[in-house]
């Protein structure tokens, strides 16, 4: 991790940092320019410098402060008095637009590119895309297998599998394409999709009526 003791959060530590998450994000780490970032914040370099003595130190510490920012506010809400049959559906709608919104995309994209360079910072994100997403959907399985609504064996696993149902297709399609954002249209498409899929494989043949019914 980032020895903070190096850092130097001075009057325009915030501004600096934030013209370095606009230029990270959009160029990565090899692609980011001292130059464009000190444009970006508004500063020259030698003031840059005075904050971040090195670009790897400046790219930890905006690639964990953009973690913050991500992991404030969890993507899943949905009523807990819900149906699997008519939460699931939300649910799904929920992670699909998060995983494919743009700052998700350009955090994940950078992430993945430096994986090797910064495996903390890689490892330290997917543990807070597991937390937002996974680890919530699998709380309320475990709700509904326990009331009998849904038959899984493992939960966690069903939970992984339903995210990635949800969202995966949409993300891939703006992060290895470059796609802009998918319309609600298609987004719900595919949300529903995966609810059904879910539902035939984990409830009781009736989720899935109720499922035509209300969606």
């Amino acid at each position: 991790m980032m020895d903070r003791q190096r850092l130097n959060p001075g009057r325009k530590f915030d501004q600096v940092r934030d013209g370095a998450r606009d230029i990270f994000l959009r160029d990565g780490y090899s692609g980011a320019s001292v130059d464009d970032i000190a444009r970006a914040a508004g500063v020259s370099k030698a003031t840059l410098y005075s904050y971040f003595p090195e670009k790897r130190m400046m790219y930890r510490e905006v690639l964990l402060d953009e973690m913050k920012r991500i992991a404030a506010e969890s993507p899943i809400s949905i009523c807990p008095d819900l149906a699997p049959a008519e939460a699931l559906p939300l649910m799904a709608r929920q992670i699909a637009e998060w995983l494919a919104s743009d700052p998700v995309v350009r955090m994940s994209r950078t992430t993945i590119a430096e994986a090797v360079r910064f495996p903390e910072v890689s490892r330290q994100y997917h543990a807070i895309c597991q937390s937002l997403l996974r680890d919530v959907v699998q709380a309320h399985l475990e709700r509904w297998v326990a009331a009998g609504d849904l038959q899984i064996e493992d939960t966690r696993l069903a939970a992984e599998q339903f995210v990635r149902l949800s969202g995966t297709l949409l993300q891939e399609s703006s992060l290895l394409l470059a796609n802009p954002a998918p319309r609600d249209s298609v987004i719900r498409e595919v949300s529903d999709s995966a609810a059904r899929l879910f539902l035939a494989a984990h409830g009781d043949g009736t989720a899935g009526r109720h499922f035509a019914a209300v969606s």
